[in-house]
């Protein structure tokens, strides 16, 4: 590129598409600090129907085709430029592999492939060139047209229902009604909105479900302690498919108003729908650093004495990490880590919890930190469908919206941008 605005305002020479044959090449647009010449359109347009031919479609009109692939140009060297500006570049030896990915790609050795394209009459230099800008571009496109992606909460909420209802996600319901009259006045609706808050509370501090609903629901199913059975989203009322699908199971909803009252709802169990399980394991430990005062056989010998210590009863293992761990993040937490997936920690972090019983402390063990010890203080399963889900529905949302915030922003940049075509005036 530096090379092009250097030469913009003289003719360069180029071996276009025949190794052995000098053509003289032409500076056919100026885009913003750029130029684009007589033979980038060129190969562009042997590529294109080659793809064209490959495909078996059928070849548009010559000024057609050479109109909109010129257009494609000009967006390609603006989305370039602004690479470029933002600094993003591309190694040599990374260069070297995204060719030889294309060279498989096409069946071919990355020798293979250079000799095709001399035979072609295509420099490889220039192959690489082209290739470098397509790369560039992308990855900066990606990037910026992300960044200018919103999605809302409301939009996920609405897709995962819309998913669930496709899969037929079931719900065993547990139901419980707070009932309100017909025409009941402005107080009476609080009383009952009140009460229905309250018996949440409850649930949430441990009450059981069923008995409440025998004691205090108004509904039918109150009997059966509110079991409402098995339902999917198309086979209970839209009050209740509204809230079901944004609720994990076990959890509880807020009061749901209708005119018979405040209905509250409880996920007892789901089925139809692919779990995402994951290991976690609760842990703590206390981290020391070897410097140049504190030696690997220091550190390790000063992690033993306080294990010995914490075991005899003679410290606690969260006061001597407050003390004495080089973890900044967990030393204020008494070395606590939380509740974290398997496969976050250093391999060796990871094979040494793997080894230990619930509460057991490990012997000084070294990582690519330091030097550790740790106790592992709990491991469960935890249920994380819904996070998944979430995600997954965060990515079909961007996706879907990907292609027209390109639109937008290609439509933005070209109409900032200073243009200037020499085909017409050529011809």
């Amino acid at each position: 590129m530096i090379l092009k605005k250097a030469l913009m305002s003289i003719t360069l020479c180029l071996a276009a598409f025949s190794l052995q044959a000098e053509v003289i090449d032409k500076v056919i647009a100026h885009v913003d600090e750029d130029i684009i010449l007589q033979s980038e359109l060129e190969r562009k347009i042997v590529q294109a129907k080659q793809q064209i031919r490959s495909r078996g479609g059928q070849l548009p009109p010559e000024d057609v085709l050479e109109k909109e692939l010129l257009e494609q140009l000009v967006i390609q060297s603006l989305q370039y430029q602004m690479a470029r500006r933002s600094g993003m570049q591309i190694q040599p030896s990374e260069l070297q592999q995204y060719a030889s990915q294309v060279a498989q790609g096409s069946g071919m050795t990355l020798d293979e492939f250079r000799l095709n394209l001399a035979q072609q009459g295509i420099a490889y230099e220039l192959f690489l060139d082209d290739l470098r800008k397509e790369i560039l571009t992308g990855q900066f496109r990606d990037a910026f047209v992300s960044r200018r992606i919103k999605v809302s909460d409301k939009e996920i909420d609405s897709l995962i229902q819309s998913m669930n209802a496709q899969n037929q996600v079931e719900y065993n319901l547990g139901h419980i009604l707070i009932s309100v009259p017909e025409k009941a006045d402005e107080q009476t609706v609080n009383q009952a909105k009140q009460k229905a808050f309250a018996v949440i509370k409850e649930l949430k501090a441990g009450a059981d479900f069923a008995e409440t609903a025998q004691a205090v629901s108004s509904s039918p199913d109150a009997k059966e302690g509110g079991d409402f059975g098995w339902r999917t989203e198309s086979t209970m009322p839209n009050l209740f498919a509204n809230v079901v699908s944004f609720l994990s199971k076990g959890e509880i909803s807020q009061p749901i108003r209708s005119p018979s009252g405040f209905h509250i709802l409880k996920i007892k169990d789901k089925r139809g729908e692919q779990q995402h399980l994951v290991q976690q394991t609760n842990a703590r430990h206390i981290l020391i650093r070897p410097d140049a005062i504190t030696t690997e056989a220091d550190a390790k010998q000063q992690l033993a004495n306080i294990r010995q210590r914490v075991l005899a009863g003679e410290a606690d293992f969260a006061d001597e990490a407050k003390k004495h761990s080089d973890d900044p993040g967990s030393a204020k937490l008494g070395g606590n880590l939380g509740w974290n997936n398997l496969g976050v920690y250093d391999p060796v972090f990871e094979q040494t919890l793997a080894n230990l019983d619930v509460n057991d402390i490990s012997e000084p063990f070294q990582s690519n930190f330091g030097w550790h010890i740790v106790q592992l203080l709990g491991r469960r399963t935890d249920d994380q469908t819904d996070a998944m889900k979430r995600q997954q529905a965060l990515r079909i949302l961007q996706q879907r919206k990907f292609g027209e915030e390109v639109e937008n922003w290609v439509r933005e940049l070209r109409d900032e941008a200073y243009v200037k075509k020499f085909v017409e005036e050529d011809a």
